[in-house]
């Protein structure tokens, strides 16, 4: 009878102990992704615009059932946690933390902006984390080494390059060049990446001069500017600062023959319908427009349109980049395993909205393109280079 109990006892001792492994495994029925936002503070409206693409992706894939996960073998749906950082990089750092240690998601998409992806990745290269970044173009997140990016956005050094091109083919009606740029990681990485790819040129810069971050009030260094009456103004910016600047442009009657303005037109409602007829033949970097030529490009932009009302701009189409190249690394590797999919990352070739993407040591594309648009009967075009434009750049600016 003894031996009876015994070996019952054993026997409901090794349930006990099973029970658990064989629940885990089944209990898998998701893939949580984790993000933190910029619903709130002074970059709500690119945050918000991030967050749509993030929604869009994830709506995207749960439509058709998921991301399918080999070793598990099934699709998995994908529910999303994002946290508010209240355009605090120092919160936004503490939030991924808390992701990745209290939340314990499986992986995650990112923020807005390169401050923030400079500063947050620290915390994702230390706990191993693969991230397929957004609106991270500065090149100084691509130099410490890390092993866990990836780009999507276009480095400044390929957003600069076609208006150093462009200004090559009519060196001799552009001799004074200025060049105004807001106080962001971002904006002074793009002036650092213009003044190389214009000296590189053969151009001289007759003003180079950096403003406050958020500035309203440009009349102190755009009087500087009109009495220097340049040919070509570049202004490096942040949204909305290029709205203000524009705008006393026309009351200061500043007309140079180039134009190009970092973040503006993007915006159309803000920029193009609410400064007016000035704004034809203003450039832009181009990033990320709909009328490119890449798979799945087009039905976004019509889907972001109908969905939110407003035209599909640069930072709502990274982060859902970053979700279909982050689903393709997790199909490609089968698995869930970060260190799986961070290897796939580095050794695979990915297709999106975003074109093809080929990923270096560093995680950058080596495939990417720089493009330039512009304002042409208030619509951005593709204006540079002539191989992806689809109208031909005006020029000098019509006023």
């Amino acid at each position: 009878m003894e031996s009876i109990i015994r070996k019952l006892f054993l026997w409901g001792l090794a349930l006990v102990l099973l029970t658990p492994v064989i629940g885990v495994a089944a209990e898998k029925t998701e893939v949580v992704v984790g993000a933190v936002i910029q619903a709130t503070g002074k970059f709500s409206g690119e945050g918000r615009e991030n967050h749509n693409g993030m929604l869009m992706w994830v709506d995207d894939v749960n439509a058709k059932g998921g991301i399918f996960v080999k070793d598990i073998g099934k699709k998995l749906p994908v529910r999303l946690i994002t946290y508010d950082d209240r355009s605090d990089t120092s919160t936004c750092v503490k939030l991924y933390e808390r992701l990745i240690t209290v939340d314990k998601v499986d992986l995650l998409l990112p923020p807005w902006g390169s401050a923030n992806h400079f500063a947050m990745t620290a915390v994702t290269e230390k706990h191993k984390f693969p991230l397929v970044m957004g609106s991270a173009a500065a090149m100084q997140i691509f130099t410490r080494g890390f092993k866990y990016i990836f780009e999507t956005a276009p480095l400044t050094t390929t957003n600069v390059a076609p208006f150093a091109d462009y200004l090559g083919t009519i060196k001799d009606q552009i001799k004074i060049i200025a060049v105004l740029y807001e106080n962001h990681l971002f904006p002074l990485a793009i002036k650092d990446s213009l003044e190389n790819a214009l000296r590189k040129g053969g151009f001289d810069i007759a003003m180079m001069e950096q403003y406050p971050l958020g500035c309203t009030d440009f009349s102190s260094v755009l009087t500087k500017v009109k009495a220097l009456n340049p040919d070509a103004l570049f202004l490096l910016n942040i949204f909305p600062s290029s709205v203000y600047a524009t705008k006393q442009m026309i009351e200061l009657g500043i007309k140079p023959k180039f134009y190009m303005v970092n973040i503006g037109p993007t915006y159309s409602n803000e920029f193009i319908y609410g400064i007016g007829d000035f704004t034809e033949g203003i450039c832009e970097t181009g990033y990320w427009i709909s009328d490119l030529n890449y798979e799945g490009a087009k039905e976004f932009g019509k889907k972001y349109l109908d969905r939110f009302k407003k035209i599909a701009i640069p930072d709502g189409a990274w982060p859902y980049m970053a979700g279909q190249i982050l689903e393709q690394a997790i199909e490609k590797a089968g698995t869930l395993d970060r260190e799986k999919i961070n290897d796939k990352l580095h050794s695979e070739e990915f297709n999106c909205i975003g074109g093809p993407f080929k990923y270096d040591e560093k995680g950058i594309n080596v495939k990417q393109k720089g493009f330039m648009t512009q304002v042409q009967n208030k619509k951005r075009v593709i204006a540079w280079p002539p191989n992806l434009a689809n109208a031909k750049i005006i020029f000098p600016k019509k006023y």
